[in-house]
């Protein structure tokens, strides 16, 4: 059996979408109705998971969703949730596009912006991660049924590892994420605990 257990030196960081839009309660999914302190959940555990790539000098990349401001690259999207673009969803350079105040990037984190659920979709995240000789992945962020998800597939198609800390993403129902770790346990990654990872990254004596 081939071994997918985790390796540091192989690995990157990915936080998924953590923005206005999908995060705070003036946010555009906010105002389509959805329930926005649930995803506010994932917050805290991605700090702890930062702070410890950061601390092993380990990457640390930002998946920043995107749109024009008249709408033509959301393809889809807008069609499936109509109110979606009249509400500024995710607009360049927009305060419901931002990443939230208390997980900005630094100068030294990468930031690769899309347009559609999945990062690797027309993006510059594959070149980055052969870049960074990066072989597995921990993925992070919101929300865990759309966006996160349809990233976890894309990776496993690409033959990344990947492992997905349950307290690192949320999405807007309790069942929306159950339906995704079965997903994700039956091939596409390992779920494991926050407190797994930390411990594979900086040691059980450092845990946040």
């Amino acid at each position: 059996m081939s071994d997918l257990s985790f390796v540091k030196s192989k690995s990157a960081l990915l936080i998924i979408d953590m923005q206005n839009a999908f995060i705070h309660p003036n946010g555009s999914l906010s105002k389509m109705g959805l329930d926005t302190s649930r995803t506010s959940l994932a917050i805290e555990p991605i700090m702890w998971l930062k702070e410890a790539f950061k601390a092993e000098k380990l990457p640390v990349i930002y998946i920043q969703h995107t749109h024009r401001p008249d709408g033509t690259d959301a393809g889809m999207i807008a069609k499936v949730f109509p109110p979606i673009m009249e509400l500024g969803h995710c607009v360049e350079n927009s305060w419901d596009g931002e990443i939230i105040n208390s997980l900005k990037p630094e100068n030294e984190d990468f930031i690769v912006k899309k347009h559609r659920f999945s990062a690797f979709y027309n993006t510059q995240l594959e070149e980055v991660l052969r870049g960074l000789c990066v072989e597995q992945l921990v993925v992070t962020g919101v929300a865990t049924n759309v966006c996160v998800e349809s990233t976890v597939r894309d990776a496993f198609y690409r033959d990344y590892n990947v492992f997905v800390p349950r307290e690192a993403t949320h999405s807007y129902t309790v069942e929306q994420e159950q339906g995704s770790f079965a997903n994700f346990e039956f091939a596409f990654a390992r779920v494991v605990s926050i407190d797994k990872i930390l411990n594979e990254v900086v040691g059980p004596s450092k845990v946040f």
